[in-house]
């Protein structure tokens, strides 16, 4: 028997057409679409030389009788183009056009994913016409039966060039993802490239109520390097920042100034560090790829997206180093904030507790070992702040690697004088690793051995730092005050120090 050949062909085009309708779980992506044709339309204009400016487009809510209108100012659809769109789904016009949005021919179908009927009311510039095409659930069901309706549009033409897109009788169950903050929320994400660039203004109307949206903006520190190339010479567009507060932050792709990607972390090619670090947040913009259509969305796999995640790989080891450099000036500014806070809550709580009615320990270096002792040259006890550089004259243990951190802070308003001390942060010496902490009399200092394996991982978290540094606190005061005085007394007064510090910090 010979071979048979058989075509492949869509056997119901209604289904067909009702599933590319719904690639769209969020109903907010599916109105992108419709934002995504303006913001092409601007651009389309400007490249044929028919630059005007001022391109707005406003996304018009009306909640009441569950309806968006989405306009812009463009340089509208011709008749032509109007009768030529429902024949030509998934051939789209700008197919090859590397600044468009869209390429695919099927965004207009999102209408049925998230409402009944859709109207696309547009004059072309130049034009005194206006006209209408008439889209429906049942156009798309049953496009033989119910073809797409044109006609000139005689009840309310627009009286300027571009395009008004009526989205009619939302489905209820998608309303609660057409709220105007969610989408406000959205399109500030989901647009930012070319808001930033002020490509064109947008704006959501509720109303009375006109909303400009911004581009989203992130927060922590600015990642240098800004543009990468290819092995092909294909520019890669780079708006990172190291997040100062590590949480779920995501990095987003965008294609032609739109987000493709929600997270590269989620893909296989990017579940590493530092992706996957929770500490990047920020923008990828590669105009190369080619987005792919699905209901997570998604980029199409090939050799541009190996060349683009060769070259994005490539700098993983410099955003690594980036990172810990940020995590470590993180830490530094901890530490001397919670040194300062130290010193305020030590000289309240001491005067709470009136250790200087108690009896001390006497013949320590330096003194007689009294907490309320005045310190030389304004450092130390009593002092109320630290010295310029705290610096120790006679240390006992010469640190290395010294970071120090000078206490100064105004004491609480009815405090009475109390002790104020000069605070380091350093590698002890071999034979005092095991060590946690110690007191330099001369300097009134006391030293964390920030080596210790205690402090390395109590410092990754500020609450955790603070109560460690608590304890070492009410440590070194204790045994300056109380070392000879038995030991029962030390660890009764160590832990009333504790006890009342931590109520401090709960205040």
């Amino acid at each position: 028997m010979a071979a048979e050949y058989v075509n492949i062909d869509i056997g119901d085009i209604g289904s067909a057409l009702k599933l590319l309708a719904n690639v769209y779980p969020d109903a907010r992506r599916a109105l992108a679409e419709f934002v995504s044709n303006s913001a092409d339309a601007f651009s389309i204009t400007e490249r044929s030389g028919n630059w005007r400016g001022g391109w707005v487009c406003k996304i018009i809510l009306d909640e009441k009788k569950g309806n968006i209108a989405v306009s812009d100012n463009a340089s509208g659809i011709s008749y032509e183009e109007l009768v030529s769109i429902p024949s030509h789904v998934a051939l789209s016009s700008k197919c090859g056009d590397l600044e468009a949005k869209g390429h695919k021919a099927i965004g207009l179908l999102a209408f049925a994913s998230f409402c009944e009927r859709m109207a696309i009311v547009s004059r072309l510039e130049g034009s005194k016409e206006t006209y209408r095409a008439e889209w429906s659930q049942d156009s798309l069901k049953d496009p033989k039966r119910f073809p797409v309706k044109i006609e000139l549009e005689t009840k309310d033409p627009r009286r300027s060039p571009g395009t008004d897109v009526y989205l009619q009788k939302l489905f209820k169950d998608k309303m609660h993802q057409l709220k105007k903050q969610k989408i406000i929320e959205f399109l500030k994400t989901e647009f930012s490239p070319d808001l930033r660039e002020k490509k064109y203004e947008l704006f959501v109307i509720d109303g009375e109520d006109k909303v400009k949206i911004e581009p989203g903006r992130y927060s922590g520190v600015s990642f240098p390097t800004l543009k990468l190339q290819t092995t092909q010479k294909e520019p890669i567009d780079l708006d990172l920042y190291i997040s100062q507060r590590p949480g779920f932050q995501r990095v987003g792709l965008f294609i032609r100034g739109k987000k493709v990607i929600e997270d590269i972390s989620t893909y296989p090619d990017f579940q590493n560090h530092p992706w996957n670090s929770g500490q990047i947040v920020g923008e990828i913009s590669c105009n190369f790829l080619k987005p792919i259509t699905g209901r997570t969305g998604g980029v199409e796999s090939g050799p541009e997206w190996l060349r683009f995640v060769e070259t994005i790989r490539s700098i993983e080891q410099e955003l690594a180093t980036f990172i810990e450099k940020i995590s470590e000036e993180q830490k530094e500014k901890q530490a001397h904030r919670i040194f300062k806070e130290l010193n305020q809550a030590l000289s309240y709580v001491i005067a709470m507790l009136k250790w200087d009615e108690l009896p001390k320990s006497s013949g320590l270096k330096g003194g007689n070992g009294e907490l309320m002792q005045k310190g030389s040259g304004g450092v130390g006890p009593g002092s109320g702040g630290g010295g310029k550089g705290g610096k120790d004259e006679n240390p006992s243990l010469p640190p290395r690697m010294p970071r120090l951190i000078d206490p100064t802070k105004a004491r609480q308003k009815g405090a009475k004088s109390g002790p104020v001390f000069n605070w380091r942060e350093v590698e002890f010496e071999p034979d005092a690793m095991n060590f946690r902490s110690r007191y330099v009399p001369p300097a009134a200092l006391i030293e964390i051995n920030s080596a210790h394996e205690d402090y390395i991982s109590e410092r990754e978290k500020e609450d955790s730092h603070r109560n460690y540094l608590i304890r070492l606190a009410a440590k070194e005061l204790t045994l300056i005050n109380f070392r000879d005085m038995g030991d029962i007394e030390v660890t009764e007064r160590m832990v009333q120090l504790e006890t009342a510090l931590a109520k401090y910090f709960k205040k």
